[in-house]
């Protein structure tokens, strides 16, 4: 069987579509929508976003049932369902006017969604690719954050062209094109099942393939595992804050196509910083790589208070919280291994990323009704901040309770 081969990158590519189609695109380029929607059918920046709330609690609950999901159905039928869910349920947000049908598709889309990432976008890289892991896995999730960068500004002229309802019916159909060569690809989740063994396998990982490593098999701290679900949940509500950078531009006089180009400008660090937060941290260690990106969002909160009449340090701004897209999707497995080790990873990192999809479910509603009751989005930018003064503690604390367990 073959372990390298043009089938294994084939497989990178194909899923790099996937995670654009229900990342990049179904969560990260929705927010271009919510301002014109609101407009034209007299509704809340709010109860507009509510659909987008809804579609990232229905992604983040199909997380948690994504594992019994692939042992009862074929892994390729979970993507052929879910891209189609979420393409179909997407288009029908751009024929509906009542908010209950928003909010009924939203919750949709979010499940399709969810059956094709994170889970299992995730565990088809690890199966394939055991060489050249990290690089592979951090590839496939930095395209979510490609995807919305290329295509929220294509939406934000659609919709100024032709309307949301046009936006919303494109943006359906760009989600199953992207996920279709996963859906028409002939592959299976076990690259043996198809005459090939992972990426750079030799014969001693083969036989060493599922061996659990039990080296770190104690008991957790179970105030620690608190402590990380709280600072999980607190970073991922930065993640929905560029999702209004296009309302926030018009509240302070620009065009929405400038808050897209914030948006896009966003995405697209967000790509290179979770390339770099792997290596990063691998220098200078998970703990103090996470300290650097708070820090950049303090330093990003700052100019969005300060320099909202220049338009260069608005974009220097949206590049800087580009970071905060490394801490979920990087620095927060670096730290759960760190701080629970491998044994308990597999058990406990499911429940952390279920609080950062909540967080930032709960985040994109709220900062819509910030705007909607105080007709300014400078709260939004000092509870940034705040927040990111108190994870710098928590995470300090985190570190200092590990310290403590370790040395008993």
């Amino acid at each position: 069987m073959k372990q390298k081969s043009w089938k294994h990158w084939l497989i990178l590519v194909i899923f790099c579509g996937v995670a654009m189609s229900g990342v990049g695109i179904t969560v990260h380029s929705s927010g271009v929508f919510i301002t014109p929607i609101a407009e034209e059918l007299s509704l809340y920046r709010g109860t507009v976003a509510m659909h987008n709330t809804l579609t990232l609690i229905a992604k983040a609950v199909m997380t948690l049932y994504s594992g019994k999901l692939l042992e009862k159905f074929k892994f390729r039928n979970l993507i052929i369902t879910g891209g189609l869910v979420a393409g179909l349920s997407n288009m029908m947000l751009g024929l509906v006017s009542h908010v209950w049908l928003f909010n009924l598709f939203g919750l949709l889309r979010g499940m399709g969604a969810g059956m094709m990432t994170w889970v299992p976008a995730t565990v088809i890289i690890n199966e394939w690719f055991e060489e050249k892991n990290g690089l592979a896995m951090s590839i496939m999730l930095s395209f979510s954050s490609i995807g919305g960068a290329i295509f929220s500004p294509i939406f934000t002229r659609v919709i100024e062209a032709g309307g949301w309802r046009l936006g919303y019916q494109l943006m359906g159909l760009t989600i199953i094109l992207l996920a279709l060569p996963a859906m028409i690809t002939p592959y299976t989740l076990d690259p043996r099942e198809c005459g090939y063994l992972p990426y750079g396998a030799t014969d001693r990982s083969e036989k060493e393939r599922n061996v659990v490593r039990r080296g770190d098999d104690d008991d957790y701290s179970m105030s620690l595992l608190i402590l990380m679900i709280l600072f999980s949940t607190l970073i991922s509500l930065f993640i929905s804050l560029p999702q209004h950078f296009p309302g926030f531009a018009m509240s302070i006089g620009l065009t929405s196509e400038f808050g897209a180009t914030m948006l896009s400008t966003t995405l697209i660090t967000s790509f290179i910083f979770k390339i770099l937060m792997g290596y990063i941290s691998d220098q200078i260690g998970s703990v103090y790589s996470t300290y650097s990106v708070l820090l950049l969002i303090l330093a990003s909160g700052f100019l969005l208070l300060f320099y909202q009449e220049s338009q260069m340090a608005l974009y220097v701004a949206a590049g800087l919280v580009g970071g905060v897209f490394a801490i979920p999707s990087v620095c927060i497995v670096l730290l759960t291994k760190r701080f629970f080790g491998h044994y308990h990873f597999t058990t406990l990192y499911p429940i952390i990323s279920f609080a950062i999809s909540m967080g930032g479910s709960i985040s994109i509603s709220a900062i819509g009704f910030i705007y909607d009751f105080t007709g300014t989005y400078t709260p939004a930018f000092v509870i940034m901040m705040v927040v990111a003064l108190f994870n710098s503690a928590v995470l300090f604390y985190c570190t200092q309770t590990k310290k403590a367990l370790t040395s008993q």
